[in-house]
């Protein structure tokens, strides 16, 4: 995509946040490769105002990982309301998410592990709530999904928990509870392995690529669920037994 195009991608997202609509994405190539995706978000990024934290995954324990910004009004304290018509689909994830305590200055040499370990304040439970901006997403190019910050509307943040740096992840319960009923319940399930591997992949990419990192941003990890869809009107608690639970409503 030329540099035009880019901005063309951007204000079609722009447009769409602002107003709340679906849009189909501009005229022209599907984004060829992440470097481009990235550059369409740094642009929604700088328009809506400070980046409040970032969301990271991979598919696998040994795929890259990919991120997208939180931008500015996307996370709010559990338990959290959000009109069922106000969104296009109703999409959940249950996630963990790490909150900085200190600032990570832009800088070409990425943080080392003891430097990343020391910049965490805090681990919490998470409920990320998605919906989108493309019209027709199920056809679309998945670049586009993640230049749409991947399908990002909020990050639902819970309690802390302790213990996060040498806790067996992969022996960690979940449970995703809509309507007072268990819709997944199982033990481990992370697609990416272990939350502190794109932990730390994101915050060394933040920092060499993106314009480094502030104190108090929320980093989180992935779902453990996979994508939930629900109905309007549903009552959801993301829960992971001994850490805690947070909730999200979604009202007619």
């Amino acid at each position: 995509m030329t540099p035009t195009q880019i901005d063309a991608a951007a204000a079609t997202l722009l447009d769409a946040r602002r107003r709340g609509v679906q849009l189909s994405p501009p005229p022209g190539p599907a984004p060829a490769d992440r470097d481009t995706v990235y550059a369409i978000q740094d642009a929604v990024a700088r328009a809506l105002g400070p980046v409040e934290g970032w969301k990271t995954g991979a598919p696998s324990p040994e795929a890259e990982p990919n991120c997208a910004p939180l931008v500015a009004g996307s996370v709010v304290a559990g338990p959290a309301t959000f009109a069922a018509r106000s969104m296009h689909m109703i999409g959940v994830e249950a996630e963990i998410a790490f909150r900085l305590g200190r600032d990570l200055p832009a800088a070409a040499t990425p943080p080392s592990d003891t430097e990343i370990v020391g910049a965490i304040a805090s681990a919490h439970v998470v409920v990320e709530v998605v919906d989108t901006r493309w019209a027709d997403y199920k056809k679309l190019d998945p670049l586009w999904h993640l230049a749409d910050n991947q399908l990002d509307l909020a990050l639902v943040v819970g309690p802390s928990f302790e213990d996060w740096l040498t806790h067996a992840y992969d022996r960690q319960p979940v449970q995703l509870i809509v309507d007072g009923k268990p819709l997944v319940d199982k033990i481990g399930g992370l697609a990416c392995g272990s939350p502190l591997r794109v932990l730390r992949w994101l915050i060394r990419h933040a920092v060499t690529r993106r314009g480094g990192l502030r104190a108090g941003a929320m980093i989180t990890t992935g779902s453990w669920v996979g994508l939930q869809f629900v109905h309007p009107g549903a009552d959801v608690v993301a829960r992971f037994p001994g850490f805690g639970e947070t909730r999200v409503t979604f009202p007619k």
